[in-house]
């Protein structure tokens, strides 16, 4: 039963990053960009520094409630994200260290990833990114699960000197469909430094 809860619980959290057109905040200095030359660039290879997310999931079925809460950081990474004037691609490894509670019972584990690799492509338009692909993949029980598909929308930080680029996401989704309803609330940041 424990590894069917954790099944559902990581249902949910996968769910949870296949949202469409995400908003991404940021913390940093938010600086004004437009389509002209002068405007800062992602064209380059970035490292990931660091990523967070906090996920708080209600779900109801057939009158059942769960309530579940995950904790991912990355870190130990050398993964590489790389842009060109269209298409961006990533590579490299990182590990996840994921803390779910699901009915008041907390597990936490740490998986590495090696020799990941992926790619898509993308648009600016100020400061929004769509993007069509994934940035960040992992495997559960040797099945390989992508946290962003598809096309989506997301806002995208520099910093004041162009060498760090941040996305921070606050979001709240709900959906009702095929009779499970869900609430699920994601914070998120992750931080990338362009590589020289």
């Amino acid at each position: 039963m424990k590894k069917l809860s954790f099944l559902f619980s990581l249902f949910i959290l996968l769910t949870a990053f296949t949202c469409e057109n995400e908003a991404l905040d940021s913390d940093l200095t938010n600086q004004e960009f437009d389509n002209n030359q002068n405007s800062p660039s992602v064209v380059g290879s970035w490292v990931l520094l660091n990523m967070n997310a906090d996920v708080n999931a209600e779900t109801s079925f057939q009158g059942t409630e769960f309530v579940s809460q995950f904790s991912i950081e990355i870190s130990d990474s050398d993964y590489v994200l790389v842009f060109d004037d269209s298409n961006y691609t990533v590579s490299g490894d990182y590990e996840a260290t994921v803390s779910s509670t699901f009915d008041n019972e907390t597990t936490t584990y740490t998986d590495s990833y090696t020799n990941v690799e992926g790619s898509g492509t993308y648009v600016t338009n100020g400061n929004v990114m769509t993007i069509d692909g994934t940035f960040i993949e992992f495997d559960f029980e040797g099945m390989p699960m992508e946290l962003d598909q598809g096309e989506q929308s997301v806002e995208y930080t520099l910093s004041a000197d162009g060498q760090t680029l941040t996305f921070n996401q606050d979001e709240v989704e709900s959906t009702n469909e095929g009779g499970v309803t869900s609430t699920t609330e994601i914070t998120s940041t992750s931080v990338w430094q362009k590589l020289e």
